[in-house]
């Protein structure tokens, strides 16, 4: 499209007997791109293009006009040069605003076109979407997951003829593997089927895609994992054929994979073929429709949206899960869009990481405003600065300027202010790059800029052309102002803004306080939050507790509880270690669910939903519960055989969800899992998950589950003597497993990061946005002084007091910022009330708050006045009135 437009204004434009060789030259340079750096070929071709064409090569009959044109345009260009120089104060003052204004935008833009550019890589990528689905029980929305049935891609690809291909896949947060008898830890992997690799674009540097993932016991490692299991002189492709070890099994490696973009919600170091799951976990990864840890993605043919098929897959759940006859809920199913997953963070058990998408809107909004408070400065300084340039503007009308002129002179000096403003912030974003990137958690650079695309077209085309468009549309209020007045009322000094002119430059101003106060309001509440999460007592003790991961190469069997007891007592008996608990989930951790529970003790509790953890008797201590009825496991509710253990453990929310008391839930059964289980003990409420989410009802299974990991409760910070004394009674009672542990609290904590990203990006840009709007005041101040310094010394001549001309002149800035107070304090109101629900806990918000956000706004238009206040007093009324 860019090639084409390009060459339709070359045809218009350009000298017949140019015009062939011009283009001829432009596709020769356009071929050396496309095999040097395809995605910057169409950016190219539009600056060789600009480069070719020079104004002698255009048509004849314009050439005249041209050169007049050029002429014109080099006086343009010296006068508003002439201009900046001469009036320094003024030019900083906008300065500044503009190249902060821009460096903001273009480091807030780098971050939303990285967040929302995820997964478009894939071919036909807006075709492909993920099945999710939502289950209900007794009429209630229990669950809203990316997690489905191993059978339902298969099945809906057999039963919809609009499905034109899928893939399914499992995934794991960590494993790892054996090579030549050393371990390697891998954060994340896939078992994907055999679809995979055609499906999605993630190719392959060795091997074939099309047989990589075929047969059981293969695997497909990237580049850069491969590199870490081969000497560092060998090629990757060394790798091909040798046997790992996963899983506990014997793997051959059958390709080697480009490193996945950073831009892919899909994330793996290492694909293990589906076929080895099933071979690894039983027939019920290929066939359950119960068993619910997979994902399916499909591709829908041309033409086809997932409104159209939403009938055929609601009976699609109907007819194969007969309303919780099967899995125990009833099952909705939907089709979510690949391109939107990254920008979805609703969604339960997700494959890869996700953000709050209305918060990346909120931040473009940020960066939109910010360039907007930096125009309005710019726009209001220029509207004051034009009464003193009427005179300038006279003698060019004088001499035979026309209003055309005057509007061209204003355009060339906006546009060249706000490209050199431009050039200067692009220095700017190079040298806060580091520290945005660390403020954001994300590797961005200008390159973002430069290779995203928008609606099909290169960004920066968009941008520049929404750039010179606005640059146009500043400048066209302060011609428009001058143009006004007329030669006679020049010559006589008679000039003054008049009617909708004053009124369009308040409420500009109103609109720059009723932007700093919703950011300083947002400031103050994003603030409030985070301190309150991270205050907040979650009703557990997570202070020094250090998690070691259980061991994966240990089968399960009649010694396995036996071993787990031995590593407990011996890492107990280290000093410095209070006790060690296991479990199959940690805090943070979102827990698995428990469907079709009903209780014994009261009928009307039937298809009830839990969430359950396996845990083993020390549990409670080592966190800290509080038991408040009953007691707690013991020993002798564990048993290697898991048809002898009834007893379970529940929390507040789980007695109300049963319907019960405390008195009444102690000694009561529930069934659930084809028996009764006894309750022999209620624990209190705790944040399992951070305080986005409700506290949910909670059961505890008196499990040694295999893949439990070890809770270590130390008195205090570890030292490394403690550190490899635990190291190495792993290693003595767990070998040829991987020991690895991290600290629970910091865990737990890094829910919380998008939050402690969103403050810190907030403060930075609302001091930056309280900035701006003080120099906008102090520029307006400054030529409002200036302008009236005969009127100030006539004043001081009468008796006026210093105190009595200061609020003659800050009265109407104060009369603005009043009624921008009364528009942003209801709009703060609205917007934090709206955030707000994205918290089950949040914290209140008193009107103090917005008490202290109103007098800073008061102390932002006061200091510019205090500041300028100087000038009020020292002026002698002799020097400004003796040229009267």
């Amino acid at each position: 499209m860019m090639r084409r437009l390009v060459n339709t204004l070359i045809n218009k434009l350009c000298r017949s007997e140019l015009r062939e060789s011009i283009l001829g030259d432009l596709e020769e340079l356009y071929e050396l791109d496309q095999h040097r750096n395809p995605k910057k070929a169409d950016r190219n071709y539009l600056f060789n293009a600009v480069a070719f064409l020079r104004y002698h090569r255009l048509r004849k009959k314009q050439m005249s006009k041209t050169r007049n044109h050029m002429s014109l345009f080099n006086n343009y260009v010296k006068v508003s040069f002439r201009d900046l120089i001469r009036h320094k104060v003024y030019s900083i003052i906008n300065l500044v605003g503009m190249v902060s204004g821009w460096a903001v935008a273009l480091l807030i833009l780098q971050y939303v076109l990285f967040e929302t550019g995820f997964d478009r890589f894939h071919p036909d990528a807006d075709q492909i979407y993920r099945v999710v689905n939502d289950r209900y029980q007794n009429g209630s929305l229990i669950q809203h997951g990316t997690i489905t049935y191993p059978t339902i891609g298969p099945t809906l690809y057999e039963d919809f003829p609009e499905v034109e291909a899928y893939t399914r896949m499992t995934n794991g947060n960590r494993t790892y593997l054996s090579y030549q008898d050393e371990l390697y830890l891998t954060t994340t992997y896939l078992a994907a089927d055999e679809h995979f690799l055609g499906f999605f674009n993630f190719p392959l540097l060795h091997g074939d895609p099309g047989t990589a993932l075929d047969e059981p016991y293969q695997a497909v490692v990237t580049e850069s994992f491969a590199k870490r299991l081969l000497p560092s002189n060998a090629a990757v492709s060394e790798l091909i054929g040798k046997s790992i070890v996963v899983y506990g099994q014997q793997a051959k490696v059958t390709g080697i994979a480009q490193d996945v973009p950073a831009q892919s919600h899909l994330q793996f170091e290492l694909l293990i073929s589906y076929k080895t799951f099933i071979a690894v976990s039983g027939e019920g990864a290929d066939n359950s429709w119960q068993w619910s840890d997979f994902y399916h993605y499909v591709k829908l043919t041309e033409g086809v949206t997932p409104g159209s098929i939403q009938g055929k897959l609601e009976e699609f759940g109907i007819r194969y899960f007969k309303k919780g006859e099967v899995s125990g809920g009833e099952e909705r199913f939907h089709l979510q869009p690949m391109l939107s997953a990254h920008l979805d963070n609703g969604m339960e058990y997700e494959i890869g990481e996700t953000v709050d998408g209305q918060i990346i809107w909120v931040m473009l909004a940020i960066a939109c405003f910010i360039v907007v408070v930096a125009w309005i400065n710019y726009i209001n300084l220029t509207s004051s600065r034009s009464l003193q340039r009427a005179r300038e503007i006279g003698i060019r009308r004088s001499v035979g300027a026309d209003s055309g002129h005057v509007i061209g002179q204003y355009i060339t000096e906006t546009l060249l202010f706000n490209l050199i403003s431009l050039l200067l912030a692009g220095g700017l974003v190079v040298l806060l790059q580091p520290y945005f990137n660390d403020m954001t958690g994300i590797p961005l650079s200008v390159e973002v800029l430069w290779n995203s695309q928008v609606w099909g077209l290169p960004f920066m085309v968009i941008f520049l052309l929404l750039f010179l468009t606005c640059c146009v549309l500043v400048s066209i209020y302060p011609a428009w102002l001058i143009t006004r007045f007329k030669a006679k009322d020049i010559a006589h000094g008679r000039y003054k803004l008049q009617g909708e002119a004053r009124w369009l430059r308040k409420g500009l101003v109103i609109f720059q306080f009723v932007v700093a106060i919703v950011l300083i309001n947002a400031a103050f509440a994003i603030t409030r939050q985070v301190d309150y999460m991270v205050e907040k007592e979650v009703g557990m003790d997570m202070d020094h507790v250090m998690v070691v991961y259980g061991p994966e190469m240990t089968n399960w069997d009649s010694t396995f509880i036996g071993k787990v007891d031995r590593f407990k007592n011996e890492v107990t008996s280290i000093s410095g270690v209070n006790r060690v608990a296991s479990s199959s989930r940690l805090a943070g951790d979102r827990l698995g669910r428990m469907f079709r529970v009903r209780s014994n003790s009261n009928p009307e509790a039937r298809d009830l939903t839990f969430n359950f953890m396996e845990v083993d008797h020390d549990f409670e201590e080592v966190y800290g519960l509080t038991l408040l009825a009953g007691r707690g496991f013991e020993p002798t509710d564990h048993h290697y055989n898991g048809d002898f253990i009834s007893s379970i453990v529940i929390n507040q929310a789980a007695v109300a969800h049963l319907g019960l008391t405390l008195d009444e839930a102690v000694g009561s059964s529930a069934h659930f899992n084809q028996k009764d289980w006894t309750i022999i003990g209620v624990v209190n409420d705790f944040h399992q998950l951070s305080l986005h989410d409700a506290i949910e009802p909670i059961m505890f299974l008196p499990y040694y589950a295999t893949y439990s990991n070890f809770s270590i409760k130390l008195a205090g910070e570890p030292s490394e003597a403690t550190l490899a004394r635990i190291h190495e009674i792993y290693n003595t009672i767990y070998p040829g497993n991987y020991f690895d542990y991290y600290f629970l609290e910091d865990a737990y904590r890094r829910q919380y990061q998008a939050d402690f990203r969103l403050g810190k990006i907030g403060n930075v840009f609302t001091a930056l946005s309280i900035i701006m709007v003080f120099l906008g005041l102090y520029g307006l101040l400054t030529m409002t002084l200036d302008r009236k310094v005969k009127e100030i010394g006539i004043r001081k001549v009468l008796g006026a007091r210093i105190d009595h001309i200061l609020m003659v002149l800050s009265r109407e800035f104060f009369l603005l910022m009043i009624m921008a107070l009364m528009v942003g304090i209801p709009i703060s109101l609205y917007g934090i009330a709206q955030w707000k629900e994205g918290f089950a806990y949040a914290a209140t918000f008193g009107v103090e708050w917005f008490v202290l956000s109103s007098v800073l706004v008061v102390l932002i238009s006061l200091l510019p006045l205090l500041i300028q206040s100087k000038k009020v007093v020292m002026n002698n009324p002799v020097d400004s009135l003796r040229n009267e």
